[in-house]
């Protein structure tokens, strides 16, 4: 039996004190004592001192109304503190049971001298209770009454005495099917049957498992038939698979490639299942796509083969077709009886007596110690797990899974729980349930998944190539293996379109590289009608969505179209979007990115100088480019790659067209798609997330890349060759400019149109910002131009060098143009050269300077500025040069403090 004191969700510490102090204060009374002083109460732990009524003598009384059982160092510190406060006695009442170790303490604190094994007193449940029912606080629980209400003791669970505010109730779970579903609820002082749907109600309320089953069928009259014969349990949902290799379900377990260290290290920790005493408790984890359901899947069918079939069983549930607490623990017992079927452990009943603790029941005991001694272990997969935490309505549904996984956790029998969840859900962190997971992450072994590396990558196109009969040349080989980056999903998907194009009778070239996730679900929705399309959103929107409803709403015509085409997967009643990536898509607009690793064997200009020489109607074979360009054959082959990898070539074998986004060849949209590709290249996007607006080293961008791709393994000469060749991309497509020796890591807005604007940027853009002209004339001088083209020689030369070295201006010839992506990119024009300005070196010191002394010289200022980034300012030129500075980093400065940027300081100076 247990004890349970239950309050409301929102009530305070206080109020579940008063009930442990109420409890308490019974059970003392019985004994003769009286509470003199209330020590601590913190929540759910209450210290007291207590005096007999009669002899005087004084107790020291800790109260406990956890969940978790008692463990040995709480004992040990309640004879700490008797002991060296000298109290007569120490007594601990706990509503929770001890554990293993715990008990192993009183056993042999009972063996001490007399003197000193009477000063400690130990009230675990069943004391509690037979101490409350010895004194005629409470009545022994009614269970004739219950067994002749339900039709037999089998439909009987454990005993419950629930403590609240509206007074001590006598609680038993009804079995249906050998798990709980109801609760009988009796009056603890007299036995009597609660038939007030008030009080119920108010019980139903509380935060307890007891509420979230059914405590009102004692309204029901005996003679219900519901009562009398159990009805079905909720169905349980197993991991689906495809049907065939493109089926967009998990993976069928032959079509499964990869892994193998993962399931390696799973079977091993069944095994270790049978004799440690460590954790019975796993996790799958990982990004979408990744393909966690499909590894359960393939772990369920491998736990079948000859090896393993009399060994380990595993059950693989989906946690969507969840609609309450009852599905966790059907699960549970429906994969014990599976298990049962195939051999596992002996023949007999089992059913669940207590939904909080299922492993207690007594049966279920028996039946564990059925597979010790075949030395078999049972595997439960719950799968998808993210659902119970994303969606309010589950919690409960989560909740039981919690306390199956900690009662899981301490047994240490040959029962092991696993789960599968995404990392990357749009679960708000703030759920209760978000962080009641992870604090549990201590219980349980993880296992993270990852993207393919390449030798995976490959064994699946081999998989895909015999599964459709059609040789997959080299080259398309290479091309899916850059374009899925490892993502098992998106290598799917592009093997799937490229099936599709070769049914069309487009050849097994043409596959197309599209890495937005985007666009990739978009050719879905394209083929869709209205009603389809409505019926598909609203399916993500309520998924886990109900069967019924949908077709209400939406009509079985249009929601069989969606499952044929296979976009909707039905579980049960319960209906889902294909990929939870897509369902995200559908919610949000919002899509994965997928970074591009790709990285060139050419240089830019030799892509578009064989990019210039293709057609959009018909590919030219790689020996009349060869012959054209004056390259060789094979240097075309690589150039045709990256062209391709780039998305501005398509090609069939050793020929090469143009891709048909681009009806014909303008050097501008190949820049422009150039640098759409380049925005997405994982290094940009690293170099962009450390040193955004700073200058670096070449050393820099080589350890970035690095980092980049951290499954790649290259020597340090082939990692200095890569970075230094996508440094080049990087500064063509107008993402990098040199300084120097160094490179800036700033984006100008555009590509930069040919190399020797490339050269000539870079010798034009120092390392240190020192030019003498003031911000204001800076300002105008861009306000000026950008009315309309400006000849050089009417713009201060200062200012347009200032212009020139923020790349705001091109020029051309003699006439001098504003860069108006790169002025958009920042959001004006005033905007883009305090921006720039800001993430100058020099000025970014002269600010610090100036925040440690707000009242130094120009001189001054200019001599620090000076000496720290050698630099030749003659004595003569040091006052202006320091004003100038000055006022650059006052500018910044204030822009900095107020949010807000100013109109700059300065006069115009024109040279």
């Amino acid at each position: 039996m247990k004890i349970e004191v239950a309050c409301k969700d929102d009530d305070s510490n206080k109020k579940k004190g008063d009930l442990l102090e109420s409890l308490s204060k019974k059970l003392l009374k019985a004994y003769g004592y009286y509470v003199i002083e209330e020590i601590r109460i913190v929540g759910a732990e209450l210290d007291l001192l207590c005096e007999h009524k009669v002899n005087g003598k004084k107790i020291y009384v800790e109260c406990k109304a956890q969940k978790a059982p008692i463990a040995a160092p709480i004992l040990r510190q309640l004879w700490g503190t008797v002991d060296s406060e000298e109290y007569t006695e120490g007594w601990l009442i706990s509503t929770s049971d001890f554990t293993k170790d715990a008990k192993g303490f009183i056993e042999k604190w009972k063996t001490k001298p007399e003197n000193k094994s009477s000063r400690l007193s130990f009230y675990s449940p069943n004391h509690v209770i037979s101490s409350l029912q010895d004194s005629s606080i409470i009545t022994t629980p009614p269970t004739s009454k219950a067994e002749e209400f339900v039709s037999g003791s089998e439909f009987l669970g454990d005993w419950t005495l629930l403590v609240t505010k509206y007074g001590i109730f006598w609680c038993v779970y009804t079995l249906k099917g050998g798990t709980p579903y109801g609760v009988l609820v009796y009056n603890a002082s007299n036995g009597r049957q609660i038939e007030e749907k008030e009080t119920l109600d108010n019980l139903s309320s509380l935060e307890t498992v007891l509420a979230d089953f059914d405590l009102n069928i004692g309204l029901q009259k005996k003679e219900s038939s519901e009562l009398k014969i159990p009805s079905k349990l909720p169905t349980v949902i197993e991991v689906q698979t495809g049907e065939s290799w493109n089926d967009y379900r998990p993976a069928r377990p032959q079509d499964f490639v990869g892994r193998d260290s993962t399931q390696k290290d799973i079977f091993n920790f069944l095994e270790s299942a049978k004799n440690s005493n460590g954790s019975r408790v796993f996790a799958i984890t990982g990004n979408s796509g990744l393909g966690k359901s499909s590894l359960i899947a393939k772990l369920r069918d491998r736990s079948k083969n000859q090896h393993y079939k009399k060994k380990y069983f595993v059950y693989a549930v989906d946690i969507r077709g969840a609609r309450s607490p009852l599905y966790i623990l059907s699960s549970f017992i429906s994969c014990l009886k599976e298990a049962q079927k195939n051999g596992f452990g002996d023949k007999m009943d089992l059913n669940l007596t207590d939904p909080t603790t299922p492993l207690s029941s007594p049966n279920i005991q028996k039946y564990f110690d059925s597979l010790e001694a075949k030395g078999q272990v049972i595997c439960l997969v719950f799968d998808q797990f993210e659902e119970l935490y994303s969606k309010p309505e589950l919690f409960g549904v989560f909740k039981s899974a919690r306390d199956l996984m900690l009662d899981v956790a301490g047994s240490k029998r040959n029962f092991v729980l696993g789960f599968a969840w995404k990392t990357d859900s749009t679960t708000h962190q703030d759920h209760p349930a978000y962080h009641m997971w992870h604090e549990l992450s201590d219980h349980r072994r993880e296992y993270r998944l990852d993207v393919f590396d390449n030798g995976e990558i490959s064994k699946s196109i081999t998989k895909f190539q015999k599964e459709i009969g059609h040789n997959i040349t080299a080259e398309t080989r290479h091309q899916i293996t850059q374009s899925s980056q490892g993502f098992p999903w998106l290598l799917k998907k592009l093997c799937i379109n490229l099936h599709e194009g070769i049914i069309k009778g487009e050849g097994s070239e043409s596959i197309l590289v599209d890495l937005d996730a985007g666009r990739i679900f978009e050719s879905d929705l394209e083929l869709l009608s209205p009603q389809e399309l409505t019926c598909l959103k609203l399916v993500a929107q309520k998924a886990p969505a109900d069967w019924s409803e949908i077709i209400e709403i939406s009509g079985i015509s249009i929601l069989n179209n969606l499952v044929n085409k296979r976009l909707v997967v039905r579980s049960g009643d319960r209906l889902n979007i294909y990929w939870d990536i897509f369902k995200d898509y559908l919610l949000t607009g919002r899509t994965p990115i997928i970074p591009f690793n790709y990285i060139p064997t050419s240089d830019p200009s030799s892509m578009l100088n064989i990019c210039k020489r293709l057609v959009n109607d018909r590919f030219i074979d790689s020996i009349d480019l060869a012959k054209e360009a004056s390259l060789k054959d094979r240097t075309i082959w690589n150039i045709g790659a990256d062209l391709v990898m780039f998305g501005l070539a398509e090609r069939d074998s050793i020929a090469f067209k143009l891709h048909r986004n681009m009806h014909i060849y303008t050097e501008e949209v190949a820049l422009k798609l150039l640098r759409d590709k380049l925005n997405k290249h994982s290094l940009k996007i690293l170099l962009y997330k450390k040193y955004a607006g700073k200058t670096i080293q070449q050393n820099d961008i080589k350890e970035t890349l690095i980092e980049s791709l951290p499954k790649a393994k290259f020597g340090e000469k082939t990692w200095s060759t890569y970075s230094n060749k996508l440094t080049n991309f990087l500064i063509y497509s107008g993402f990098l400019s040199r300084a120097g020796k160094n490179v800036i890591v700033q984006d100008s807005g555009s590509p930069i149109s040919n190399i020797e604007q490339v050269v000539r940027s870079g010798k034009q853009r120092g390392n240190v910002f020192s030019v003498s002209v003031s911000p204001y004339s800076v300002y105008e001088a861009i306000e000026a131009i950008s009315k309309g083209t400006k000849e050089v020689k009417d713009v201060s030369r200062n200012a347009l060098t200032v212009l020139k070295r923020f790349e705001l201006v091109s020029l051309n010839n003699d006439y001098v143009t504003i860069q108006n992506e790169s002025i958009k990119k920042y959001g004006g024009k005033l905007e883009a050269i305090w921006s720039v300005a800001k993430n100058e070196g020099s000025l970014n010191r002269c600010v610090e300077i100036l925040t440690e002394t707000p009242k130094i010289s120009n001189k001054d200022l200019a001599e620090r500025i000076s000496d720290e980034f050698q630099l030749n300012w003659s004595e003569g030129s040091k006052t202006r040069n320091g004003g100038i500075l000055s006022q650059w980093s006052r500018w910044i400065k204030e822009g900095i403090e107020t949010s807000s940027i100013p109109i700059p300081p300065g006069r115009s100076n024109k040279s």
